[in-house]
């Protein structure tokens, strides 16, 4: 047998399995979900969007904004890190015409966190399929269908096509309204801690360069910046590395009295929310959510009225 049939048979025998991955991956990507529909809706109105929210879960969680005044947009995401937030930016930099404030969330981990060194680093793919913003060429970060095993891809597709379960999770607004349990305060709060301290601080100075990028091109367009630390519940706070805290703290509120057409407000302590509040110890439950956007909304409404003093 001559090399050329030998390969033409080695092509014959792996067609099926490249036409089935490509029907795969193509079924896959048309399921919706998060990541494609808050593109789209950004796509479609940024041009209309006047007050922007970014940040990680506590954000995607914790503000709804339908009780935002004016068109608000909610363009976090699970485990977001601010390189994310400022790609997102960047990428609708020239077509923000009607955005006054950009609200972004800068928690005790902020500063120091990438999502492509986080246990979550398999969302990176998210970023890549749908926002097309290269984050990594490994190949597994770029397809669907390497995301999980086959059982569960295939089951995936029975679930929306058979039975119309898709992965949207968020309202129209981009609010986190999927009903979640409610878990143990103590537990969490030890464990959540655990999970946001950081040893290595090699992300710090590239993450307040970013707040400074943002902040820069935000003072060019006339857009206020607000920066906020999410409410938690106590035993969130008390199991908190108090070096990294104390850092990112004094770190906001030095940016924010460096420049005029800033804001920080720290919720982290708030007494407005109880347990009542909280899903888990640093996460907003419904109930929470409507108590922090309301809150927010005021926040922004005062802002409004010294917008003239302030530029």
């Amino acid at each position: 047998m001559n090399m050329k049939k030998f390969i033409f048979r080695i092509f014959l025998f792996l067609l099926p399995f490249f036409v089935f991955s490509i029907v795969l991956e193509y079924f896959l990507r048309s399921i919706p979900n998060d990541y494609s529909y808050k593109k789209n809706f950004l796509d479609k109105y940024t041009d209309y969007i006047e007050i922007l929210f970014l940040g990680s879960s506590h954000t995607y969680y914790g503000i709804n904004p339908y009780f935002i005044e004016g068109f608000a947009f909610n363009a976090s995401h699970v485990s977001q890190t601010i390189d994310l937030d400022y790609k997102i930016i960047s990428f609708y930099s020239n077509r923000f015409n009607n955005l006054s404030f950009i609200v972004l969330s800068v928690d005790y981990f902020t500063l120091f966190s990438r999502i492509a060194d986080d246990i979550e680093s398999w969302r990176v793919k998210n970023y890549n399929i749908y926002y097309s913003f290269n984050l990594s060429k490994n190949i597994k970060y770029n397809y669907e269908m390497l995301s999980f095993d086959l059982k569960t891809n295939l089951n995936r597709i029975t679930s929306y096509y058979l039975n119309g379960k898709d992965n949207l999770t968020c309202s129209k607004l981009g609010y986190g309204n999927i009903e979640k349990t409610k878990f143990d305060l103590i537990t969490t709060g030890k464990t959540a801690a655990d999970r946001h301290t950081k040893i290595n601080k090699e992300y710090f100075n590239e993450s307040v360069n970013i707040i400074d990028n943002i902040i820069k091109y935000a003072k060019s367009e006339k857009i206020v910046v607000i920066l906020y630390s999410s409410p938690a519940f106590f035993t969130y706070v008390e199991n908190l590395e108090k070096e990294q805290l104390l850092l990112t703290i004094n770190t906001l509120k030095a940016i924010s009295e460096n420049n005029a057409n800033c804001y920080y407000f720290n919720f982290l302590q708030d007494n407005s929310f109880t347990e009542i509040d909280f899903r888990d110890a640093d996460h907003l439950n419904k109930l929470g959510a409507i108590k922090f956007s309301k809150m927010f909304n005021s926040k922004i409404l005062e802002i409004k009225n010294e917008i003239n003093i302030k530029f």
